[in-house]
């Protein structure tokens, strides 16, 4: 059944994108422009090769870093801003929102927010919450900080045991659409899937005149 997460992340939740305008499901455009958003990175195994298959393709992407990962790996934290991409808060430990107490949660979206600003000289505009699990209370916090809460309208799936690099790339050709804010994986549990379906997404997609941008 898990080859079905990807048609019910990405088309399940179309119909109730409207049930919640404060979080960003998807950019209003008739231009074929696509934003490309990669998860918890960064890291040794994929960051490197992400950053090298974006700048092949002049792509932008959106990068929802750990926090306790931008600290392991400042350099790269700083290399993925200097290549003109932009940084958004993923917490520090990847806690789930529906598991710990709000306080805890806080806790650790500020500190990621300090330590990114630190390192990056940028201001920190998003938060996607890790397992796509937004809460009223992260919700109130997002609005008080100014950060805005990011979900995705394309779901490919590359985290899954079941996921194939062909496959992910597949997805994303076939359901992508103007504006789709589509999520993908900087995390060595998807090396082998997200690096080869990147440069399919990349080369196909360009080669039909999309381009790719930064929230």
């Amino acid at each position: 059944m898990r080859f079905l997460i990807p048609y019910l992340a990405t088309h399940g939740l179309r119909p109730f994108h409207r049930f919640f305008p404060d979080l960003l499901w998807r950019i209003e455009a008739e231009a074929k422009t696509a934003y490309l958003t990669f998860d918890d990175g960064p890291t040794e195994e994929i960051t490197d090769d992400l950053l090298d298959l974006l700048a092949q393709y002049n792509a932008q992407a959106t990068h929802f870093l750990v926090g306790q990962n931008a600290d392991d790996h400042p350099d790269r934290t700083q290399a993925i801003v200097r290549a003109g991409h932009r940084v958004g808060n993923h917490t520090y430990t990847h806690v789930d929102p529906w598991s710990v107490p709000h306080e805890r949660l806080q806790s650790e979206l500020v500190r990621t927010t300090r330590r990114l600003r630190a390192l990056t000289q940028t201001r920190v505009r998003a938060l996607r919450p890790p397992y796509g699990r937004p809460t009223q209370g992260l919700r109130r916090w997002c609005a008080a900080q100014n950060q805005r809460m990011v979900m995705w309208d394309v779901m490919p799936g590359d985290y899954l045991k079941t996921a194939r690099a062909r496959r992910v790339s597949d997805f994303v050709v076939r359901h992508v659409r103007p504006g789709s804010v589509i999520v993908l994986h900087d995390n060595p549990i998807c090396e082998d899937v997200t690096l080869p379906a990147l440069e399919t997404i990349l080369s196909t997609l360009s080669a039909e005149g999309w381009t790719f941008d930064a929230l």
